[in-house]
């Protein structure tokens, strides 16, 4: 029986870059313990705050604290700089035919969605998503990797068993916590790994 495969988004399926994120918001005159606030970053991701609380929330962190969300948005969207790739795309497309079921699994939230969809466009995003036997998005499921929550969600929802599953993230501490749950794990490393060499691993 063929593989069933749980996908990362950002870094394995599109490219992104923290480090744009952070450049905008020193551009913007972040104080230097907004770099330390990872909890509130968390909470967004798991659902647990609003758009437009976590702006609020972000806009204590700015020497003017009279910024404009629309600029806090815009920077803390600048991670997402380019749509998801065609040849991406075809890829899953290629293993879905090849009788794998596909599922995403993602640390994002709401405004990182937003950017992507309006960098792709509708047509594009739509077709990326139609690959997938699931989605699973941590603002809409509550729980964030690497929280074992995560992935019991997904394999009870899904019925899957661990053992058949094989999962690509590029962080070492998705990776481990999916390792301690039986699934079979490729840790992704964007600056060398093509996502294209998953039919050699499989």
């Amino acid at each position: 029986m063929p593989k069933h495969l749980l996908f990362d988004f950002g870094a394995v399926l599109i490219p992104i870059d923290t480090k744009l994120t952070y450049k905008a918001f020193e551009a913007l005159g972040a104080e230097e313990k907004l770099a330390e606030q990872d909890e509130l970053f968390h909470q967004f991701e798991r659902g647990e705050l609003s758009t437009d609380e976590f702006l609020s929330q972000l806009q204590g962190f700015f020497f003017r604290k009279s910024i404009f969300k629309k600029d806090l948005a815009e920077a803390w969207n600048a991670l997402c700089y380019e749509a998801i790739p065609d040849e991406n795309i075809r890829l899953l497309k290629n293993l879905k035919n090849k009788g794998h079921k596909l599922f995403l699994l993602s640390n994002t939230n709401p405004l990182h969605i937003e950017k992507i969809k309006a960098l792709c466009g509708p047509f594009k995003y739509k077709q990326f998503i139609s690959q997938f036997d699931a989605v699973y998005y941590s603002h809409e499921t509550g729980h964030r990797k690497p929280e074992a929550d995560f992935y019991k969600k997904v394999l009870k929802e899904q019925k899957l068993k661990a053992a058949d599953c094989f999962f690509i993230d590029d962080r070492e501490d998705n990776i481990e916590a999916a390792t301690k749950l039986k699934l079979e794990c490729w840790h992704f490393d964007p600056k060398k790994d093509k996502i294209e060499t998953i039919k050699k691993r499989l």
